[in-house]
């Protein structure tokens, strides 16, 4: 089959839809990664998508493939990316996240993991080349699909290990971003007094842009922490594994470069000891 080989980056897939990632694409991905991941021993995938338009046809084309190629598929349905390697880590040992992260509504992709570690690099070129050749296996017995609600668990694991020296009112900014689904929840259990802004997850993303590194989007949250009582601000991107903080005053305290992109697999490391909401 035909891909366009700039969709392939160095750590994940991540394309236009429809004109470069659309269903023919994910379901020709799942069969690959299905064929490597049991030539790996691995017999289960963990399937998650965030809240992006495109997210539900592409999820359930990914996991055809997936099943055809065999795999026993666990679909823990909208979720953070967060939240899929959780499930990656704990209902099995890979998974793939549907998801357009920080990038406008009309984009969507993939991030991968294999046997316990975040792909990359080389080992994304030869999915692609495998989906080129359509040279993956398709036993005669596919695999099945069956559907598990992770919140709760996450929820769970994240509260047990964290303790507020007292509790703290915040704002929480989701940009109708798949993170309003459980952030403010997973906040108000660890005993914080929450308002929301943008909570509705909306593909549409019709208040702001979910990219909270980009100073003009947090532009929101910064006039509810000036105007109310609150004295921490908190903003997340689309997929929820990106986050911003804003004081009381106004200021953003920035972050580190992405080091979660610049090591996948120190993003999987993290997630699996939970660190992330």
């Amino acid at each position: 089959m035909q891909v366009s080989a700039s969709i392939f980056k160095a750590y994940d897939i991540r394309g236009i839809v429809p004109s470069t990632i659309n269903e023919e694409m994910a379901e020709a991905l799942g069969k690959a990664f299905g064929t490597v991941a049991l030539a790996e021993g691995e017999k289960s995938v963990a399937v998650g998508r965030d809240g992006r338009l495109s997210g539900p046809s592409l999820s359930a084309a990914l996991m055809r493939g997936l099943a055809a190629a065999g795999v026993n598929v666990i679909d823990v349905g909208m979720v953070t990316t967060p939240m899929l390697y959780f499930a990656a880590n704990t209902l099995t040992h890979s998974g793939i996240q549907v998801t357009g992260s920080h990038n406008p509504k009309d984009y969507n992709g993939f991030k991968m993991v294999l046997a316990g570690r975040a792909i990359y690099g080389e080992e994304i070129q030869a999915l692609r080349r495998m989906m080129e050749a359509e040279s993956w296996s398709l036993p005669a017995q596919g695999g099945t699909v069956s559907r598990v609600d992770v919140e709760a668990a996450y929820r769970d694991r994240v509260v047990s290990g964290i303790k507020l020296e007292r509790p703290l009112k915040i704002v929480i900014d989701s940009g109708n971003g798949i993170a309003g689904a459980s952030a403010p929840a997973i906040f108000r259990a660890l005993g914080c007094e929450v308002t929301e802004l943008f909570s509705e997850v909306d593909g549409n993303f019709p208040n702001h842009h979910p990219d909270p590194s980009k100073p003009e989007n947090l532009a929101d949250l910064i006039k509810a922490l000036q105007n109310g009582d609150a004295e921490l601000g908190l903003a997340f991107d689309g997929d929820g594994d990106r986050l911003g903080i804003v004081t009381k005053d106004g200021q953003n305290i920035y972050p580190r470069p992405a080091d979660d992109a610049v090591c996948p697999r120190r993003a999987v490391a993290r997630a699996g000891r939970h660190d992330f909401v």
